[in-house]
């Protein structure tokens, strides 16, 4: 398709690839044609555990995403520590991440985890003190902060469905408090990013088609806007995964 419109697409989809490297994403990627194999993730992957949390501990990108999702399912709450940390440190990547952990933890009760009183009391702090708390909702906020940051390229059809099993619920005011959650997440994670430019966007992505009428929060004080720079782009109509149609935006370069 790049191709097609007179562009050099080996250059596009290179830089497309390095977009995604430098925000935490080292796994395999069919676009770009990287193998799992290949991959760097896979190279985390391969350490064994106490490599990789001294490697995590010293503030190795890479190494705290393998932490993490190596500490999955039994230890979700340090995975959730790892991607938070991985977070802070710029990995839209480790926001998924630690959304999906969140997501994976929902309703679930602190006796599910044993009769440790650490646990349960991390668990507790982790839902703000309210014991019965769906951190589904955290999860969706941390969704939402990762699309309001890095663009649309971070809302794929699984978060998007989690997305809108919130906006059903009956309790708008449930959804509003999402919605400013999410920009609370922002303002606690710029601090930790400052300096680095994280709101550009690749020359070239995929995302699903009329994703902004899509997101919720259109009718709270805290809305999910497209990125300014996606003014720049220009979208076409393709075809993703699955068959499902889908838009390809091209961007001019910096």
């Amino acid at each position: 398709m790049l191709r097609a419109r007179g562009l050099d697409a080996d250059r596009l989809i290179a830089a497309y690839q390095d977009w995604r490297a430098q925000r935490g994403f080292f796994g395999a990627d069919p676009l770009a044609g990287v193998r799992l194999e290949d991959s760097l993730a896979s190279v985390y992957t391969a350490m064994d555990r106490i490599t990789q949390k001294s490697l995590a501990d010293s503030g190795d990108l890479g190494a705290m995403q393998a932490y993490a999702a190596g500490s999955l399912p039994d230890d979700p709450l340090t995975a959730i520590d790892y991607y938070r940390r991985a977070s802070e440190l710029g990995s839209a990547a480790a926001m998924a991440g630690l959304a999906e952990t969140l997501a994976g933890i929902g309703t679930t009760r602190a006796s599910d985890f044993g009769n440790d009183k650490s646990v349960a009391d991390r668990l507790l702090a982790l839902r703000g003190g309210n014991p019965a708390r769906d951190l589904h909702l955290d999860s969706v906020a941390w969704t939402l902060a990762s699309i309001r940051q890095y663009g649309p390229m971070l809302a794929t059809p699984t978060n998007l469905a989690m997305i809108d099993r919130v906006e059903r619920l009956p309790d708008k005011t449930l959804l509003a408090g999402v919605c400013g959650q999410s920009l609370a997440i922002l303002g606690v994670l710029s601090a930790a990013t400052s300096g680095k430019t994280t709101s550009t966007l690749p020359p070239v992505f995929l995302t699903e088609q009329g994703l902004y009428d899509r997101l919720p929060c259109r009718d709270t004080p805290a809305p999910v806007m497209p990125p300014r720079a996606l003014e720049a782009c220009t979208a076409s109509p393709a075809i993703g995964s699955n068959d499902r149609p889908v838009e390809l935006w091209i961007c001019p370069e910096s």
